[in-house]
């Protein structure tokens, strides 16, 4: 279907049907992360492929080490515009025609260090960053941030809880106990949600995972691994003041393949994971819902073997995953899951892939990636006779639709 047509497709079926509320643009994360200069080269072949834009990596020139990654190094160091510069001249060089929603990634948590939400020194460092990179984001042309608050940082012996981790309260490094924390990661998330909209007013914030790590997590909340990050998104939300668009990423939709999980997850985001916000009105106004699907969903596992081997992994083989998993590699589910994921959600989907490429040095068109999950990511893009309605009936009376924000 032509671009145009797609376009007006959307259009009509809002106004007649609401099937697909917000035509919900589909972007590309592939890891590991492209940057500009691997984008300027390869552009014209990237756009081949059925996506509405991907997440960039801000290479920084003249740097070693984390520093050379922007990502990796935001709460380490302070970058300026200047700094930032080459990669902004490097994207507008960028001739993007069907890439219209590009996206720079950047962490909340360090790797190599403690991170606590009174740590003012890394939280002035953060927050400065924040509004650089939102000033480059904007003159390069880019929608915005995608916001990643996973811990990465390795386990603490004998546990699986990573060793550094902001959102974990009981990592904490003072004495102060939960509700001080969560406050103080609603003042923090306050301070970059007003950095980020005063940089860039209109800027996108897409959280790989956010309120909904805090909702779902087990345990009492400060036992949770992400208790605080609702907490900081409240705050991002009435630190931006409607000048952004905030997105509930939902990252723990990666193995979702049927229309009915993702009905359930807008519905318990909507409904019991509002319930726990410290700004129910700014939550149920402002933020929007979106859903990750990993294409090869857990392949790191299934892989393994072949890694220690030094052999390229068929991710796809259904033999490779038990029955009861091999859904999960069938290419009509994943077109499926994608077609899903735009009807109920607010405005973006995002798919990350490990051992499949979707653009290498060596292979622009792709490696270990089989024709039919390309056909597959067209035919879920492009859906518009699913039947998967959104579950409105879990809104609010005073929420406002996302195609109103």
């Amino acid at each position: 279907m032509p671009a145009a047509l797609r376009v007006w497709t959307c259009i009509f079926l809002w106004v007649v049907t609401t099937v697909l509320p917000a035509c919900a643009r589909v972007i590309a994360w592939p890891s590991p992360d492209l940057d500009q200069d691997f984008v300027r080269r390869h552009i014209t072949l990237m756009e081949t492929k059925p996506f509405d834009g991907v997440v960039l990596q801000a290479t920084m020139v003249g740097q070693e080490g984390t520093a050379r990654f922007f990502a990796w190094s935001a709460v380490n160091r302070r970058y300026s515009a200047e700094e930032f510069r080459p990669f902004v001249e490097a994207v507008h060089r960028v001739p993007f025609r069907r890439f219209r929603h590009n996206f720079l990634r950047i962490n909340l948590n360090p790797t190599d260090r403690p991170f606590d939400m009174f740590d003012d020194d890394r939280w002035e460092i953060l927050t400065a960053n924040v509004a650089t990179a939102a000033a480059a984001a904007r003159e390069a042309g880019l929608r915005g941030f995608m916001v990643d608050p996973e811990a990465y940082a390795d386990p603490e012996p004998g546990t699986e809880i990573p060793r550094f981790n902001v959102f974990d309260f009981r990592l904490r490094r003072t004495s102060r106990e939960f509700p001080a924390y969560r406050q103080q990661a609603f003042h923090r998330g306050q301070a970059v949600g007003r950095a980020a909209a005063s940089a860039y007013p209109g800027i996108t914030l897409i959280f790989a995972f956010g309120p909904g790590a805090t909702c779902l997590g087990r345990g009492s909340l400060p036992e949770r691994v992400y208790g605080l990050l609702g907490a900081f998104v409240d705050g991002v939300l009435v630190g931006a003041g409607g000048q952004a668009t905030v997105v509930e990423g939902f990252e723990l939709a990666y193995p979702y393949r049927s229309c009915d999980r993702f009905q359930w997850a807008y519905a318990y985001l909507r409904g019991p994971c509002r319930d726990l916000s410290l700004e129910p009105t700014r939550y149920d106004r402002w933020l929007e819902i979106g859903f990750g699907i990993w294409l090869d969903y857990d392949s790191g596992r299934t892989c393994q073997d072949a890694r220690v081997a030094g052999r390229a992994c068929r991710w796809f083989d259904p033999s490779l995953y038990p029955a009861e998993q091999q859904y999960l590699v069938d290419p009509e589910q994943f077109a499926r899951a994608v077609a899903s994921a735009r009807a109920v959600g607010d405005g973006y989907v995002w798919i990350y892939t490990e051992e499949p490429k979707w653009w290498t040095e060596e292979h622009p068109l792709g490696e270990n990636l089989p024709e039919a999950y390309v056909r597959a990511l067209e035919r879920g893009r492009d859906a518009t006779g699913l039947s998967c309605p959104r579950p409105v009936e879990s809104l609010p009376a005073h929420s406002i639709p996302a195609s109103n924000r």
